[in-house]
């Protein structure tokens, strides 16, 4: 592992350099994007700025407004230092739809359902709106949502319908989502997708999981990305709903429409089956 010998603040990066003579420039939103704990996009500061910088030969220290501090070691810098190819972009579509509703909530049915791929759990804690399971190449087409307790709260943002309202209003920046893949990670697995799938020009379905994403930069144009990526959260927050589960509800949601999350509440306990 090569020793950072200096970091140097610029007006709106970190020029870093190592033992070797290597050096490369971090943006400050790229950063603060990537410290010990990641903001919403509704709270992550485009115009951010370090309070303090300080490092080691094996680590860059930075505290962020207001006195938050990140570490970032020097593996990890070496690693980001330059753009890479988004990791398995798949030839098809992420995700297609599957049903011709975004959501809907049925009566839970009396027997186990046990055709899933896979099965969650949410506690208590809030959970940002995304899709789930973007880190694999073919993401999951149906989720479904139980709740073990009464009066259960769940975020659900129309995803499409988000998109197409940003096509309209914020072209470049859509253009922008539409064109670039967005690489996941998550354990061992990686995979990229293109935030709109657009056919005969118009939206059809979406992908996109900010707590998911990986830390990876897979463009040039990171101030592009990260304004557009404000844009759309914005956007979908506008038009997020808030649903309440009982413990006879059935929340079905087609994966390729909505995006689905939790605000925090207290005794909550919700199961999310993954249907292929």
């Amino acid at each position: 592992m090569y020793a950072l010998k200096s970091a140097q603040r610029l007006s709106r990066a970190l020029r870093v350099e190592w033992e070797d003579g290597l050096s490369a420039q971090f943006t400050y939103v790229w950063l603060r994007d990537n410290s010990n704990r990641r903001p919403s996009l509704l709270h992550l500061d485009l115009n951010t700025k370090p309070q303090e910088v300080d490092y080691t030969g094996r680590n860059l220290s930075v505290v962020w407004p207001p006195f938050l501090p990140s570490s970032y070691s020097s593996q990890f810098l070496r690693e980001h230092a330059s753009v890479k190819r988004a990791h398995n972009i798949a030839s098809l579509p992420a995700t297609t739809k599957v049903l011709k509703f975004p959501w809907r909530i049925q009566p839970r049915p009396s027997y186990e359902d046990m055709s899933h791929m896979a099965m969650l759990q949410w506690g208590e804690r809030a959970t940002e709106c995304g899709t789930i399971w973007p880190h694999f190449e073919r993401v999951p087409s149906i989720v479904s949502v139980e709740s073990e307790k009464a009066n259960a709260k769940v975020h659900l943002v129309d995803a499409v319908q988000s998109l197409s309202v940003m096509a309209q209003s914020h072209p470049e920046q859509f253009e922008f989502l539409a064109s670039t893949p967005i690489e996941y990670e998550h354990g061992f697995f990686k995979a990229a997708h293109r935030t709109a799938e657009i056919q005969d020009g118009k939206v059809v379905a979406a992908v996109f999981n900010n707590d998911l994403r990986s830390s990876e930069i897979t463009t040039e144009s990171l101030d592009m990305l990260y304004s557009s990526l404000k844009t759309f959260n914005k956007i979908c927050c506008q038009h997020m709903h808030t649903v309440v589960l009982q413990p006879n509800d059935l929340l079905v949601l087609d994966n390729a429409q909505t995006f689905v999350g939790a605000p925090a509440q207290q005794g909550r306990r919700l199961r999310l089956r993954l249907f292929h």
